[in-house]
């Protein structure tokens, strides 16, 4: 089990992370760019110096703040750390790279390399291999490693959209089978959904929320989290703030005392479906979207239903820690 609080300080903000992940266990770190995702993988894998706390890989320590000649050097802690370089040695062959790893196993390395897909370029050099192909090796190698954490750094964001969901479907199974604990980092809630059992929403070095990916969508805990989980539109109402899904808004027929009403002011098609950019009027004010299966006028007047939709205090700060639910 990981057992990890601790604190790196950074010029811009200090990163404060408190996490616990399970053996086996899945856990995706979801932020925009600069929220200290990197940072928080770097000090797991022991490429950060602490500041503050302590992180302990199945009661071994790994980091201490107060103790720092104890931390254990980053190719002796058995967390591997996966990014988007893959880092291939060119002179070597696919399956020697493989199982360049320590304690590889060659006929475990062989056998990683036909679960993956690479049986017919076990003989071929990096050089010749396409982008795809190369985060393959490097994903066999790191499999090949026997850690006891695996952190992956947006390793697929390069590759196109079908490709980064086949790899991390192969790696979530690899990582079933083995029963090896990871931390996904990631911009995109769905790359989050596919892989993670838990997910530990992180902004400006705090995490803010940790729940699955339906609790976060259905109540985020602030407009920080909202946002990220694909709201796109905010209603105000003196001091409070609501937040409106496109998935989550429904037109209906009749308007109640509940319901909100606004004008049609813009469409965007989006695939089979109509996304309706609406202006809010009544008491609550402001602009979001709705998703459509039909056309409507310019300047419509609509009603919609917005069951269980988030509201917030304009100035309320929602913090939260990474540990066992």
């Amino acid at each position: 089990m990981l057992v990890a609080d601790f604190e790196v300080a950074r010029r811009e903000f200090s990163v404060r992370v408190n996490v616990q992940v399970r053996p086996g266990e899945r856990v995706a770190l979801l932020g925009r760019s600069g929220a200290g995702k990197t940072t928080t993988v770097e000090a797991l894998a022991g490429l950060q110096r602490l500041s503050r706390g302590e992180i302990r890989l199945g009661g071994r320590l790994l980091s201490s703040a107060w103790y720092p000649t104890a931390d254990v050097p980053p190719g002796r802690r058995r967390v591997g750390l996966l990014r988007q370089d893959t880092g291939l040695f060119p002179h070597l062959t696919v399956l020697q790279n493989i199982g360049y790893a320590r304690e590889a196993d060659p006929a475990a390395a062989r056998a990683t390399a036909e679960r993956l897909g690479l049986g017919a370029l076990v003989g071929a050099r990096p050089r010749g291999l396409s982008g795809g192909e190369a985060q393959r090796v490097s994903l066999a190698r790191a499999l090949q490693a026997k850690v006891g954490l695996l952190c992956l750094d947006e390793p697929f964001t390069s590759l196109d959209r079908p490709l980064s969901v086949e790899l991390l479907e192969l790696l979530r199974r690899e990582l079933d089978g083995s029963g090896t604990s990871a931390i996904l980092v990631t911009h995109q809630l769905e790359e989050a959904q596919a892989f993670a059992q838990r997910l530990a929403v992180l902004h400006r070095g705090e995490i803010l929320q940790v729940a699955d990916a339906r609790d976060l969508v259905l109540r985020p805990a602030s407009r920080e989290v909202a946002e990220l989980v694909g709201y796109r539109g905010w209603l105000s109402s003196g001091p409070q703030t609501m937040g409106l899904h496109p998935d989550r808004v429904y037109p209906v027929a009749a308007a109640d005392d509940w319901e909100i009403s606004a004008r049609v002011v813009g469409l965007v098609p989006q695939g089979a479906r109509i996304e309706l950019e609406l202006e809010a009027e009544g008491r609550w004010r402001g602009r979001f979207r709705c998703r459509s299966d039909r056309s409507v006028p310019i300047g419509e007047l609509m009603w919609f239903a917005c069951p269980g939709a988030p509201i917030f205090r304009t100035a309320e700060q929602h913090r939260g820690a990474l540990s066992d639910p």
